[in-house]
Parts: C-alpha cells; sequence; structure tokens
C-alpha cells in the first residue's frame, strides 16, 4: 500500500522542528532523520530538495515527488519484494557473508483484515514456516536469526515467533532514524499517523536539550533478538529433505 500524504507530512513537521531547536539545516534533518531518502527509492536528493525550497506547500511537493518515483505496491500475492522472495507478510535479508538472516514484516495481508489479529496467527505462522523451509534449501550457510524493529515491543507480533527467540529483547544500540524499524510505530496500517504516537513524539521533541537524546523522542524502542536458526526448524518441524515443488515461494492467503 502507498505510504499516505500524512506519513510525509508528520515527518516534515518533524524535521522542521528539530532543524529550528538544534540550529541546523531542515535539508540535513531530512536526510539523516526521516525515512525519506529510503521512501523515495533511488531517486535524486538533490532535485528533490531543490524543488522543495521553490514549493508553495513543501507537503504536496514532497507527497508528488514520492507518487512519482515510488515503486508499484505490493499485492498479497505477490513473489517478491524488491529482489528478495515474499511470503505473504514476511522477507528476509541476509548479512555477514550470509551467515545472518534477517525477517522483516509488510503489511501484506488481504484487504480489511488484521495482519497482526489473533485470528491470523496461523496464516502468519504459517508464513513464517514457509520461508525458513525457503531458507534451509537455498541459504544453507544461515545460522542465526537475527531481528531489529520495534514491532518486538508488542506481544501480537512477538507470538509469531518462536518463545526462544523473543525470550531477549535487547535495544539496538545504534540510531536508524532513516528506516521504518523505528518510525513503523508513529502509522496505522494505512500508513496514517497513530495521533496518541505523533503526539507524544513531538512533545518530547519540543522539551529535548539533547541530539544524542533523539530516540527517546519514541514510545518504543528498536528491539534485537537473535537465535541459533535450528531454533526455528525446531520449532516450525523443518526437517532436513528434499526441496519439492510444494515448498517453492508461495503467498497464498487463506
Amino acid at each position: 500500500m502507498a505510504y499516505s500524504r500524512a506519513f510525509f507530512e508528520f515527518q516534515l513537521v518533524f524535521a522542521q522542528r528539530l532543524a529550528t531547536r538544534f540550529q541546523f539545516p531542515l535539508p540535513e534533518a531530512l536526510y539523516h532523520y526521516t525515512t525519506f531518502t529510503v521512501s523515495f527509492g533511488a531517486t535524486d536528493w538533490a532535485k528533490y530538495l531543490a524543488g522543495l525550497q521553490q514549493a508553495v506547500d513543501p507537503v504536496d511537493w514532497t507527497y508528488q515527488w514520492y507518487l512519482n518515483h515510488r515503486d508499484p505496491d505490493v499485492t498479497p500475492d505477490a513473489t517478491l519484494f524488491y529482489d528478495s522472495p515474499l511470503f505473504g507478510c514476511f522477507y528476509y535479508t541476509l548479512k555477514r557473508q550470509g551467515t545472518v538472516a534477517r525477517p522483516h514484516f509488510l503489511q501484506n495481508d488481504q484487504p480489511g483484515l488484521r495482519p497482526l489479529g489473533r485470528e491470523r496467527l496461523a496464516v502468519r505462522q504459517a508464513e513464517l514456516r514457509r520461508m525458513f523451509v525457503f531458507i534451509q534449501h537455498h541459504e544453507p550457510q544461515a545460522a542465526i536469526v537475527l531481528g531489529n524493529s520495534w514491532l518486538y515491543n508488542l506481544p501480537a507480533y512477538r507470538r509469531i515467533y518462536p518463545p526462544v527467540y523473543t525470550a531477549r529483547l535487547p535495544i539496538l544500540a545504534e540510531d536508524e532514524f532513516q528506516y521504518l524499524s523505528l518510525w513503523g510505530q508513529c502509522f496505522d496500517r494505512n500508513w496514517q499517523p497513530q495521533l496518541a504516537v505523533t503526539t507524544k513524539v513531538l512533545q518530547r521533541l519540543d522539551n529535548l536539550d539533547e541530539l544524542s537524546n533523539l530516540r527517546d523522542c519514541f514510545p518504543y524502542q528498536i528491539r534485537r533478538p537473535q537465535c541459533p536458526i535450528d531454533v526455528f526448524y525446531q520449532h516450525f518441524q523443518i526437517n532436513k529433505e528434499p526441496m519439492t515443488n510444494d515448498q517453492s515461494i508461495t503467498t497464498q492467503h487463506p
């Protein structure tokens, strides 16, 4: 689903207040402390900024720039997200020479359904199992599963995973202000601002004394669970067997 106009409007307001409070240029705030560079994809950042400086309405300019440069929507029956295999609401990336698998979550369920609702738990777990079957057969070097998201603060998200994986939830030490791994908590599944969260973020920003404490403006921090990948194989009862056609990439939603 495409990001909403309000998705960019809130981040523009955040960047403007941040730049004013700590007295540095707005382009610097937008580049380092919003998702804009990632949301726009491979686009000409300098041209975006040049248009922004001339725009009568910065929000309209930003939103139209996004609409003109964004990638096509992902649909529930898609099999790829960019170049990564997609399993319903999940895809993965590899780190550290392919030894670390990082699961990622997209709100890619059928329209009108709650992707993290209890009624969809079995579907999510089936998608996750398919993904790890695929990883076992295609990424034999993967030995560790490493998470990286604010979503691990939510019981509804944690219950999808093996309990051993989410038993410890250390906070990420580095800042990731350019990614939805932090910003996602500010928006609902339609990419509209969550008013209770965004109001709190701006209130905390207005009272912030040190830029180094900026992530404290966000109610949830990025959590980073980790465990051996064999925990997933055992939890989902994935045996080392030859891959069949039924274990190829599928994204069917009951």
